[in-house]
């Protein structure tokens, strides 16, 4: 139901959406006025003065097909996505990659070299070194500021009096 939630938390879920626009006026639709929306997901770089070279559209059309994506967005897009519903105000966003990018070292680590698989499922070993090798792609996207790891927040307008 509309207006049902005092809190809409969403983490790393939105790069897995193919209208991102219609992902976030979902979430303020079951936001209730007042409360809070936190979005955590992955971004790529804003585009704006800079656009991708033939090198980055590669390394982001990698990304999508290996994992499946519909396409990723900018940390400022999402801020104008959230503006653009009319509903969401005091819009903040941060870059958090400096403080999430150990953890992509530690997924490849686990992912890739934990013997439990092998022993346990070894027909899985190939597909847990090929996601290896995503992370190491996402990990060097992320280093080399091709992506972003966006954390946006707004709260809902209180409701207007008719």
């Amino acid at each position: 139901p509309d207006d049902t939630f005092d809190l809409v938390w969403a983490c790393e879920s939105g790069e897995h959406m193919p209208d991102k626009k219609r992902y976030i006026e979902e979430m303020t639709r079951v936001l209730k006025p007042g409360g809070r929306i936190v979005v955590a997901t992955w971004c790529q770089r804003d585009e704006n003065g800079r656009p991708f070279d033939k090198k980055e559209r590669r390394m982001l059309d990698f990304l999508y097909s290996e994992w499946t994506h519909p396409h990723f967005i900018s940390i400022s897009d999402y801020a104008k996505l959230m503006q653009g519903t009319g509903r969401l105000q005091n819009v903040e966003t941060a870059d958090w990659t400096p403080q999430t990018l150990p953890s992509w070292l530690h997924s490849i680590w686990v992912g890739v070299f934990d013997p439990w698989i092998v022993f346990s499922q070894p027909r899985l070993y190939w597909k847990c070194f090929r996601d290896g090798l995503t992370l190491v792609r996402m990990h060097q996207s992320f280093k080399s500021k091709l992506m972003q790891y966006g954390m946006m927040t707004a709260k809902k307008s209180e409701r207007l009096c008719n």
